[in-house]
């Protein structure tokens, strides 16, 4: 249940996920002087991060959450994409009058939208997408308290978003702009909305590079010796172009950018 009169300086905060992008943001949090429960899925996850945080083994997928998870200010959920009956049986236990942060993702959004923005029509056309776009219209039906995060293509530490395409052929994306968002910003922004009271909003995190992914990868992988990924030439008309002004107005996020 969400306490009435909340001090934002010492705030308890629930982060259902501690991965990639969950566990930073749990140590981020922490030091701002937040108390902070956690979840990870295994044993051996869970030992490793005890020594930093209040961890609970909780897989969403499987488990109905307890009042030990729910009992706080904040519920900020970091899991990847899932079907809408996982993400419903979660949050079927949470107080609606709770705040809550949903990271989602860009991909909600079609491919050949054009100037795209917070207020524009969801056409996702990939299979997470889709399954985001359903959470996102189930989650804003059942609570008012709501801020949806969209980041797009996170990257930063050992991460790259030339990893998983270096060396790839005919792939069919490479006229699509390049929408990406570094780990930190992506903290920076969850960080600001919490202490902004940003609620019952969505935001786009993208950072301000803008050129086609054929020539963003192509440069990346020259710079970094790998193989670059070869594209089929196919002309993209009115590719989508998602607007971070949002986020830079209301949060005063200044975004990395990876080819400086």
């Amino acid at each position: 249940m969400l306490k009435s009169n909340m001090d934002l300086n010492k705030l308890k905060i629930t982060v259902i996920g501690c991965g990639w992008l969950g566990l930073p943001l749990c140590e981020r949090l922490i030091a701002a002087g937040h108390k902070v429960v956690a979840t990870t899925t295994t044993p051996e996850k869970k030992a490793h991060h005890l020594k930093k945080l209040d961890v609970h083994l909780f897989d969403v997928i499987s488990q109905v959450p307890d009042q030990n998870l729910l009992a706080c200010d904040i519920i900020i959920y970091t899991i990847p994409p899932l079907g809408l009956g996982e993400v419903e049986r979660f949050f079927h236990a949470v107080d609606p009058d709770s705040k809550i942060l949903f990271i989602s993702s860009t991909s909600v959004y079609g491919k050949s939208e054009g100037a795209t923005n917070e207020e524009s029509e969801l056409t996702p056309q990939t299979k997470n997408g889709k399954y985001l776009k359903a959470s996102e219209s189930y989650l804003r039906a059942h609570f008012k308290n709501l801020t949806i995060v969209r980041p797009g293509g996170l990257y930063g530490e050992n991460r790259h978003p030339l990893n998983s395409l270096q060396g790839k052929t005919d792939l069919t994306t490479g006229q699509e702009l390049l929408h990406l968002v570094h780990r930190d910003d992506c903290i920076d922004a969850i960080v600001k909305i919490i202490e902004n009271q940003s609620w019952s909003e969505d935001f786009n995190l993208v950072n301000d590079l803008r050129i086609s992914k054929e020539d963003y990868y192509t440069e990346e992988a020259k710079k970094l010796g790998l193989t670059p990924p070869s594209y089929i030439h196919t002309p993209q008309e009115n590719p989508t172009n998602i607007s971070n002004e949002k986020s830079k107005k209301m949060l005063a996020l200044q975004y990395k950018n990876q080819l400086k």
